[in-house]
């Protein structure tokens, strides 16, 4: 194991799964779900940071608060709209990684003295469950930790505001192409004598085949399509679930056209370590981010047969604006750049602007029983 000499676990894993395999050898999305949630090796599984300036990448809550607090307001308006008063409904929020969003949320819910709304989160990753455990407790937020079981079990008779930031590109995903007239399915195997992984392409399981049929998405020859089936299959079960609820989904991705497009010859994949963006998931194994934009027309499909109701589907940046976002913007006279509201108006600035990230982010706003 030369190769992968830091984390022998996930890699001796990953080789008995292959052996044991009929095909000697497994689906991409096998061996990115390992690389991602082993509970030993797995990425998201391990005690080292992966947001911020000392991880692999940054998230819209790095931003200063605004995106929270935006959020917040939008909670507060869609609320007074289904009449629902505080109390009534609770905050689920899944994948809440190190809790600064869920802070910057709570904040201006109690700025706005709107009070006696619950929050959950659940969340996969002991070490960032752990995380905003320490963060939220200090701030003197109550947080329920739910178990998916638990969403289960409330979704089906509670009012709930649902919320995932950035957790759709978080599943793994089954790489696809079009070769011949034929559908070919990216499988891994193990090179004994060059003790590595690496890809082969095989014709594509009836599962894959009929996905893509059923998303009416066609592949030009040749492109590779980074397919989102485990998260539609997760997408459709928690809507269905679901009685009475609202749901934000913030995710960078665009529809089918876009993503089977020319200059998307090899799909979506991208990988991040120590916050340089690459795409070969072969190295690095269990110890980088793996993700593919998300295919937001499969995701309207899936909310339609879930019989959800879409509110809308924008922009981060539309979002952000509709909420009010630029009033947030204070007048001031204080010359020292670095004083609060100077800080506070060069994130909104930078959030808005900066690197055109709320143009390649969306959200998407859904909604179950939504004459109640």
């Amino acid at each position: 194991m030369s190769h992968y000499p830091s984390n022998s676990i996930l890699v001796q894993y990953l080789i008995d799964c292959i052996r044991r395999s009929a095909k000697a050898a497994i689906p991409f999305s096998a061996f990115m779900e390992s690389c991602l949630y082993h509970p030993e090796g797995g990425y998201y599984m391990s005690n080292r940071p992966k947001i911020g300036k000392e991880g692999d990448f940054y998230t819209s809550s790095n931003v200063g608060s605004a995106m929270g607090e935006m959020i917040a307001v939008y909670i507060q308006r869609q609320a007074a709209a289904r009449g629902w008063a505080p109390d009534t409904f609770t905050i689920v929020e899944w994948g809440a990684g190190n809790g600064r969003l869920a802070g910057h949320i709570n904040g201006r819910l109690r700025r706005d003295r709107f009070s006696g709304c619950r929050y959950a989160i659940v969340e996969a990753s002991p070490y960032h469950a752990q995380l905003a455990k320490e963060r939220l407790s200090g701030e003197g937020f109550p947080v329920s930790w739910w178990t998916e079981a638990d969403y289960r079990r409330e979704a089906g008779g509670s009012r709930l505001f649902v919320l995932a930031n950035e957790l759709l590109d978080a599943f793994p995903v089954e790489r696809i192409r079009a070769v011949n007239g034929h559908i070919e399915q990216c499988f891994v195997v193990w090179e004994e004598a060059e003790q590595r992984f690496r890809p082969v392409w095989l014709p594509a399981e009836p599962e894959v085949s009929r996905w893509l049929t059923r998303y009416r998405i066609e592949l030009p020859e040749g492109r590779i399509c980074d397919a989102g089936i485990a998260m539609s299959g997760w997408l459709g079960t928690m809507l269905r679930q679901a009685s009475a609820a609202e749901f934000i989904f913030i995710d960078y991705g665009d529809v089918t056209e876009e993503l089977t497009a020319e200059h998307r010859v090899d799909g979506t994949l991208v990988c991040y370590h120590r916050h340089r963006a690459h795409a070969n998931p072969w190295i690095h194994i269990g110890e980088q981010d793996m993700t593919a934009m998300v295919d937001f027309s499969v995701c309207r499909q899936t909310a339609l047969e879930a019989g959800a109701l879409i509110r809308n589907d924008m922009t981060q940046q539309a979002f952000l604006l509709e909420q009010g976002l630029l009033q947030e913007l204070a007048d001031h006279a204080e010359p020292d750049p670095f004083s609060p509201e100077a800080r506070r108006n060069r994130a909104i600035r930078q959030l808005l602007l900066s690197d055109r990230m709320s143009e390649r982010f969306r959200v998407l706003l859904l909604a179950r029983d939504a004459s109640a």
